[in-house]
């Protein structure tokens, strides 16, 4: 006699055999999980190709992560099993990275030890993939039977998950909010769109070695970005203002053209020459305004008397935010406040970038400090120093060099 399921219960429950039956799991709970993948792997797939801006190593997180969910949420509709749901707590490992991208900074690659602010589109996302993490727990630990294959019926339930979570996720993509998100392949909040083209490896910056801050190529939403700075068109009176202003500013370095000329005008060193940025020379007794004509650091090719001018560094004390600068949306401020702010001798002087450690930095004699309310923004408008990233590039593409030697050294990395 063949018993089926249903007889063979009564007969063991007659036998005084406790028969417990696995409860099978609701459909809506599978498609809820299986929804929230698909969502997951959408916003990732969004936001890939802007990340490989800031490293291949991003990028390839955003891609795999983002595959990964995709056919984790079509298993789940076709083939169900408990094995799968462990699978699915591994979205756990997204959500960590997600933590200390946002608290201690970036894990790996570019950005290390910066954090990034907090956006709507990347919270949504982390929230999303912590429901799958609740969801399959609770598939893996309970006694629920799984279905062959989940049957798409359009529940009320189901169907109420679907706008909920579709919807969101369609917010999460539009133009305003994807802009909050790393700014990478997305709109700014300036308008404008990051972007690596220019970078080839072969400009002398490039040359020469990594940013030697992570503040030179982070700007002050907490993105990445290293390479040409696109420019937001201007109005016809934004643009004569600016004019009068670059007028201004290119007067002073016409004025000061040497380091001789910069210390008999009251600058001192402030920085060795670094690649990329050149020598800073400060006077600190104009750092509490912004003034075109009056800049609180020159930077120089070099540190010898005979070494001359590159670029103007407009450095402000601003509590608050930072100050209003050139007209337009083009000049974008920075500060070196990462991994414990720059490593200074006691004299003031710049002898270590962010990413010493503060037990490095006090083996060489110096403090690690944070410059809070201080905002720096460099000016690219010498006479035949005009740099290929832009006027206003953090960094420019013709310094190359070595640290603490000149832009005409062999590059250290050569």
């Amino acid at each position: 006699m063949v018993l089926t399921e249903e007889s063979s219960e009564v007969e063991l429950a007659g036998a005084g055999v406790r028969v417990e039956r696995a409860r099978p799991a609701g459909s809506d709970l599978l498609l809820a999980l299986a929804l929230l993948s698909f969502a997951t792997a959408a916003l990732h797939f969004a936001f890939a190709p802007g990340h490989f801006d800031a490293s291949r190593l991003h990028g390839l997180f955003f891609v795999v992560a983002g595959w990964l969910q995709l056919l984790w949420a079509l298993a789940v509709i076709v083939r169900p099993s408990r094995r799968l749901f462990v699978l699915g707590l591994l979205n756990a490992v997204v959500v960590v990275v997600w933590i200390a991208s946002r608290t201690t900074g970036v894990p790996f690659g570019p950005g290390l030890g910066n954090p990034e602010p907090v956006g709507f589109p990347d919270a949504l996302a982390t929230g999303f993939e912590a429901l799958i993490v609740v969801g399959s727990l609770v598939l893996v630990t309970g006694r629920h039977a799984l279905p062959a294959s989940v049957p798409l019926k359009a529940t009320a339930s189901a169907l109420a998950a679907g706008v909920l979570v579709m919807g969101a996720t369609g917010v999460a993509l539009t133009p305003h909010f994807a802009g909050e998100h790393h700014g990478h392949g997305g709109v700014a909040a300036a308008g404008h769109v990051h972007t690596t083209a220019g970078l080839t490896g072969a400009t002398p910056c490039e040359r020469s070695g990594p940013p030697a801050s992570p503040a030179q190529v982070t700007d002050v939403e907490g993105h990445f970005h290293r390479g040409p700075v696109p420019q937001v068109a201007l109005g016809a009176a934004a643009h004569a203002t600016l004019a009068q202003e670059q007028l201004a500013a290119r007067g002073v370095a016409l004025r000061i053209p040497t380091v001789a000329d910069a210390e008999r005008a009251g600058y001192v060193m402030s920085t060795p020459f670094v690649p990329c940025i050149g020598a800073h020379y400060t006077n600190i007794g104009l750092v509490g305004r912004f003034d075109p004509s009056a800049p609180s650091e020159l930077l120089f090719d070099g540190t010898t008397p005979t070494s001359h001018i590159v670029g103007l560094s407009y450095l402000v004390h601003h509590p608050g935010g930072a100050p209003t600068g050139f007209a337009g949306p083009n000049d974008r401020w920075h500060q070196h406040n990462a991994n414990g702010g720059l490593c200074f001798a006691p004299s003031g002087f710049v002898i270590g970038a962010e990413t010493m450690t503060p037990a490095q930095c006090a083996a060489i004699g110096g403090h690690k400090a944070p410059l809070v309310d201080v905002w720096m923004l460099h000016d690219w408008v010498v006479p035949g120093m005009e740099c290929g990233w832009g006027v206003f590039a953090p960094e420019c593409p013709e310094l190359g060099g070595r640290i603490g030697g000149s832009a005409w050294d062999t590059p250290a990395r050569s």
